[in-house]
């Protein structure tokens, strides 16, 4: 149970730093592009702003979005692999972003041309966190099951769950 908790933690936690690191290379090639067309390119805060909230939206994401299309992905492909459990969870990482995406658009009265493009934008934001989730939760799975072995213990302790 720990061993299966601490996986999805640290799954958690990869996905938020790469969530965090999208914005922040997002924000680097908005830079340029504004440098090279001589656009204007923001006040001082500009950078700060989109990568906090990159960070406060990727801790609300967690719950609602990369823990529940990996926990999918992981009873779909449970007994096939590392590829089946990614293979299943981004698409549902697809559909609930673009869900996700599509009610917040409406909520917040964007313009009906721009919807299909914010969906389509969220979608391909999330694939890279819930990829890296998934086969970081499978990694420290598969080292939590060989670590005891190794070094002479149990891995009695270890739920079915891990890997």
């Amino acid at each position: 149970m720990v061993a299966g908790i601490a996986r999805h933690l640290a799954g958690m936690a990869v996905a938020w730093l790469v969530f965090v690191a999208e914005a922040v290379v997002g924000y680097l090639g908005l830079l340029a592009y504004a440098v090279a067309t001589g656009s204007d390119v923001g006040g001082p805060l500009a950078g700060p702003v989109l990568v906090l909230i990159a960070a406060v939206l990727g801790v609300a994401l967690i719950p609602l979005l990369f823990l529940p299309a990996v926990a999918v992905g992981e009873a779909a492909g449970r007994r096939r692999g590392t590829g089946r459990v990614v293979a299943v969870a981004v698409p549902v990482a697809v559909v609930l972003a673009a869900v996700y995406s599509v009610a917040g658009a409406v909520a917040t009265q964007v313009s009906a041309g721009y919807v299909p493009l914010v969906a389509a934008i969220a979608a391909l934001v999330v694939v890279a966190p819930v990829v890296s989730y998934a086969l970081t939760a499978r990694g420290v799975g598969w080292v939590a099951r060989r670590v005891p072995r190794r070094w002479g213990g149990s891995a009695a302790s270890l739920s079915p769950e891990v890997g």
